[in-house]
């Protein structure tokens, strides 16, 4: 194949390619805590059972939202936990989201709830050409024309590149994928051994992960949505270790949360030696943090169950009702009430705003915070936290 650039050496260039290799002592004790976090995630959601079916589904639309933002692609938040809340058989109120809403994240949350709902199944290229049609219905924008999707790359270089902002200067080449003449025997190379089924596959499900997610993206088959289908795979990947056909937490909000170090970490692992030991060390530090934030979620959802009834029982009026409604949505990016956000949500004035907050803090639904103009309310979920979940917080 001939190289774009010749500026760097990649990992698939490597002679040892794709014999990856790590320390297992430096990364013992970072797999020890992923696996902790992991098994008192895994411990409740046995002993609830379909108790947890909303925490699953609110971290199944947590991740699809976030695997796309990644990629600065915005998806409707409520759409995408209404159409999982239905995939998943949980009654939902459809009240904000048409029918067209839906229609236009079905396919992409259907990605993962595929991935992870057919974990028993391998994975192929058909499989993941499938993913790639969910997530480019309409093909894959390539400068001014739309190519193809559920397609390999063309024969051009697949390089990952900065645009320069200064005129006559280069652009930031990050990383450069194996060329089309190679790219199948590669691919196939990577579905080999993820399929590989025990006892030839040995591997700590955690690490076989991490490995996998570095992997296919390596590897880079598509034109776009490399990255989507390489957290996808994790995901995959993640529920065969876990054995379920759900997800109860999500790494792509880590990632999203962490955007910048994980391209760091990217590509300071495609540029090494196929010594992947800070990758891995970065992939499982995700891992426990998502696993003790989904932890943390499954006690939010059983506390807005205790809440909710407890609204009912006080027969909150319908005004604050509505606005304790939106303020609690799993998908809500935070649960504070100012007197401007009550007053967006209702339209109603000022004093009588002022009159519903002190109404909801007399019944403890919510607790003041701030001073003065800055003066807001936290929905209170404390006293409906079960205790299991106190020693999290």
């Amino acid at each position: 194949m001939v190289r774009a650039t010749q500026e760097h050496t990649f990992i698939w260039e490597r002679p040892e390619w794709p014999n990856f290799s790590w320390d297992a002592e430096r990364l013992a004790a970072r797999l020890d805590g992923a696996r902790r976090a992991q098994s008192e995630l895994l411990g409740v959601v046995k002993a609830l059972g379909e108790k947890v079916t909303e925490a699953a589904s609110d971290a199944m639309a947590r991740e699809v939202v976030n695997n796309s933002a990644i990629e600065g692609v915005t998806l409707d938040v409520e759409a995408v936990r209404a159409s999982m809340l239905l995939r998943l058989g949980v009654e939902t109120n459809l009240a904000k989201v048409t029918t067209g809403d839906l229609k236009r994240v079905d396919p992409v949350v259907g990605v993962l709830a595929e991935a992870v709902e057919r974990w028993k199944d391998p994975l192929t290229v058909e499989r993941i050409f499938g993913w790639h049609r969910a997530l480019f219905p309409k093909g894959v924008p390539d400068g001014g024309t739309t190519l193809p999707s559920g397609e390999f790359r063309g024969d051009l270089p697949m390089v990952v590149a900065t645009p320069s902002h200064r005129p006559g200067e280069p652009d930031t080449i990050h990383y450069e994928a194996p060329g089309r003449d190679v790219l199948e025997h590669e691919l196939d190379a990577f579905l080999d051994w993820f399929n590989q089924p025990p006892p030839r596959h040995t591997l700590n499900g955690l690490l076989r992960a991490g490995l996998a997610h570095l992997w296919f993206i390596t590897v880079h088959p598509m034109l776009d949505g490399n990255g989507r289908l390489a957290r996808t795979i994790t995901d995959l990947a993640l529920s065969q270790d876990e054995r379920l056909p759900r997800r109860f937490y999500s790494l792509s909000v880590q990632i999203m949360k962490n955007k910048a170090a994980y391209y760091d970490a990217l590509e300071h692992a495609q540029r090494g030696s196929l010594d992947v030991d800070d990758w891995l060390e970065w992939f499982l530090s995700q891992v426990e943090t998502a696993a003790r934030e989904g932890f943390r979620e499954i006690g939010r959802v059983l506390a807005r169950g205790y809440f909710w009834a407890e609204v009912e029982k006080l027969r909150v009026p319908e005004r604050q009702w509505k606005v304790l409604h939106s303020v609690l949505s799993p998908m809500s990016p935070e649960m504070s009430i100012s007197n401007r956000r009550y007053r967006a949500i209702t339209g109603i004035s000022r004093a009588t705003s002022k009159r519903d907050l002190a109404e909801l803090a007399e019944k403890g639904l919510v607790v003041p915070f701030g001073e003065a103009r800055a003066a807001s309310y936290l929905v209170n979920l404390d006293p409906f936290l079960p205790d299991a979940f106190r020693m999290e917080e």
